[in-house]
């Protein structure tokens, strides 16, 4: 049992299974490709040195993919395969294109046991980018377009959690969507997610941001003039209270 899978895209054959992954998810974005490493081996039907269409599954306890990375060429960093048994599960390196979110491994970890309300407010701050990253890609992963699935009529902002931009995409997309919900992850994210559930007649809804002035100190006028108006203008009334 593995949390990561690696697949051949166009056959779909599961080629390595691994509990974890070191050196994939880093800080910055790298242009080259880089040497990172399956953590703990337990399944591997490597055939060839290099793999043209590979993608790098996240799976959860029930073995069901969460989420998953298109990573293209990966090569075998290893000269002879490693001998992989139900006693014997090593680290097997290979070299391809790296994540740039630092913190998505660690997060992916909470997704494969459950998100619950809340749980993207006890990251650190700096965590959020990885958060956001790991929810749209869980989003996408499961079949869900950029729209609004929940039925409430009014949804509320926590304005008081809002102190980066961020936490402001955190609340939306949990307010919106519930749990580990997305709803955008930048200015243009929100806009395709208002645009496509208007197209789609999700259901409408009005938008109570409590707290705004403390969030509009934290996030600027312009950024909270433009997310305000980008609701306003696909039929969201925005409202600093319940009427």
């Amino acid at each position: 049992m593995g949390m990561y899978r690696l697949v051949d895209e166009d056959s779909g054959n599961v080629l390595l299974t691994a509990e974890d992954i070191r050196d994939f998810f880093v800080d910055q974005d790298l242009e080259t490709a880089q040497r990172f490493t399956f953590v703990r081996v337990h399944r591997m039907e490597i055939t060839r040195r290099k793999t043209e269409r590979t993608e790098l599954q996240v799976v959860d306890r029930q073995g069901q993919p969460i989420g998953a990375h298109y990573l293209g060429r990966v090569e075998a960093a290893f000269g002879e395969a490693p001998s992989v048994s139900d006693d014997e599960h090593p680290d097997v390196d290979f070299v391809g294109y790296t994540c740039e979110y630092p913190k998505a491994g660690e997060i992916w970890k909470k997704w494969a046991e459950g998100v619950e309300r809340g749980d993207w407010a006890r990251q650190p701050p700096e965590w959020l980018g990885s958060w956001l990253h790991v929810a749209q890609t869980a989003w996408f992963t499961s079949g869900k377009r950029a729209s609004r699935y929940e039925a409430p009529q009014t949804v509320f902002l926590d304005g008081a959690r809002i102190t980066t931009r961020d936490a402001f995409f955190c609340v939306v997309g949990e307010a919106v969507n519930g749990a580990g919900g997305y709803f955008g992850s930048s200015h243009g994210g929100l806009i395709d997610c208002l645009r496509t559930a208007q197209r789609e007649h999700a259901p409408p809804f009005r938008l109570v941001w409590r707290e705004l002035p403390f969030s509009r100190n934290a996030l600027g006028d312009e950024f909270t003039d433009a997310v305000v108006s980008a609701f306003q203008e696909h039929g969201v009334a925005v409202t600093p209270k319940e009427n």
